[in-house]
């Protein structure tokens, strides 16, 4: 959304395009309007939450009730920003749906004493844009994994993230390919597109929550993000400032709260109260003489439970399927050893929340572990309602967008002055306001020259 909007509430023309970011989760919807200041800050101009109807599991199952949602959002966020309208968001995705398959590629270069080009990846790029998908995915994202480069001289080889300026007669690449269900990426865009808004893009949520919450001291020595949501816990895995490594797994908290429910025979939301106030994921730590009433339907007694009782049922969530998968997949990527050495795990989303938890993951994953708080690259003025863990999603796609959009204006993630960068040249033929997945790739790599990149 590229309006000037500096007569109303005074900042410069320079940093005065406003955007917006539109997190479509289970348990709420949370829509955030922001702009570039002077200094290199994003200020905040408002926020809106509403609770997510029709979407289970990151899933739109009822189209109607998912735009409802989305509609009261965006409308709560523009009234308290005092914008008329929103034309554009920069959306998430995270669903069980999504999933990953790692492929290699290589080319072989006709004059291996000229240096390789930035061009020679993107026509790499553009090759592996045509391997063959099950029916009906479509892929989202792709991540450079690494790259190798062989000398023809003496047939050394060596690796590399980014060969632009080395030189080698073959480069073979090697990449992590996102993909989702089409059908289901496709009820995102039209529940946006039904309230009058049209989608600039979809971003991975681990993404995202990657940008508002981790460092840059962090991604270079690695780090795993894991966002615990209502319906998914997604993950993302950086090392030398690159994103290396990401899935969705299909548990977060809204499972918890049906064991509650379920176990206890209470209704969800009444399951959901006793979590957030009462909840913890280690029994030992939970006192087990404090004793809670909680009112059951049908004339039935009152249900006393203990904070132990209750964080049983808790921890045999979390441990065996939470963090179980989680701890599975941190080592099908092959990064224990770089994480243990490294930043270890930051946790965010509303599930990090959850009492104990940075103590369990520390124990049955073995990382140093911390609570994501988002607010990087943030002006001061940001909220404390906004450093919640809960809005990581929703501030990392509206510091995407405006990334994406300031080409000559660099946000700042070190609290340092205003910093200027020359922009990327743009080829002749590419869109000047995309609104496809496959201009992921490079935009993310204009902003903060990552090797992330996406294509459909």
């Amino acid at each position: 959304m590229e309006k000037n909007y500096s007569n109303n509430f005074g900042f410069n023309n320079m940093a005065s395009d406003i955007m917006v970011g539109l997190d479509i989760g289970t348990t709420k919807v949370a829509t955030i309007i922001g702009y570039l200041n002077n200094r290199g800050k994003i200020e905040i101009l408002g926020h809106g939450k509403s609770a997510s109807k029709g979407v289970e599991f990151g899933l739109i199952q009822n189209l109607l009730k998912a735009q409802e949602s989305i509609k009261t959002s965006v409308q709560l966020a523009s009234s308290h920003a005092r914008v008329e309208s929103i034309d554009s968001v920069y959306a998430g995705i995270a669903a069980r749906h999504i999933r990953t398959a790692n492929c290699k590629h290589y080319i072989l270069r006709s004059d291996h004493n000229a240096l390789i080009i930035q061009e020679e990846l993107d026509s790499m790029k553009r090759d592996v844009e045509n391997i063959a998908l099950p029916p009906g995915q479509q892929i989202i994202a792709i991540i450079p994994q690494k790259y190798v480069i062989e000398d023809s001289a003496d047939g050394a080889c060596h690796e590399s993230l980014d060969p632009v300026g080395e030189l080698g007669s073959k480069i073979t690449g090697y990449y992590q390919v996102i993909m989702g269900n089409y059908q289901e990426i496709k009820k995102i865009h039209t529940c946006i597109s039904n309230v009058n808004i049209d989608t600039e893009e979809l971003i991975l949520e681990p993404i995202a929550s990657g940008l508002s919450c981790l460092s840059e001291d962090e991604k270079q020595r690695g780090v795993a993000l894991i966002d615990i949501g209502g319906g998914t816990t997604d993950m993302v895995i950086f090392q030398n400032g690159h994103p290396k490594f990401c899935k969705v797994i299909p548990f977060a908290g809204s499972v918890i709260t049906k064991d509650i429910a379920k176990v206890c025979n209470i209704p969800e939301d009444t399951a959901e109260e006793l979590k957030i106030n009462h909840g913890s994921c280690i029994p030992e730590r939970s006192n087990p003489n404090r004793v809670s009433t909680v009112l059951r339907p049908h004339q039935q007694a009152p249900l006393k439970i203990s904070d132990e009782q209750l964080a049983r049922i808790i921890y045999s969530r979390v441990h065996n399927d939470i963090l179980g998968f989680v701890k599975k997949e941190l080592e099908n990527s092959g990064c224990m050893k770089m994480l243990q050495s490294g930043a270890g795990l930051v946790l965010t989303g509303g599930g990090a929340k959850l009492r104990h938890l940075v103590e369990l993951c520390q124990y049955d994953l073995g990382l140093n572990t911390r609570i994501g708080i988002p607010g990087i690259g943030f002006a001061d003025s940001l909220s404390n309602e906004l450093k919640q863990p809960l809005y990581s999603t929703a501030l990392g796609l509206l510091k995407y967008g405006i990334e994406k959009q300031t080409k000559d204006f660099q946000i700042d993630t070190n609290n340092g002055e205003e910093t200027t960068t020359t922009p990327r040249p743009m080829p002749e033929d590419e869109p000047k306001a995309p609104k496809r997945f496959n201009q992921f790739a490079d935009r993310l790599k204009q902003t903060f020259t990552s090797l992330f990149e996406q294509i459909s």
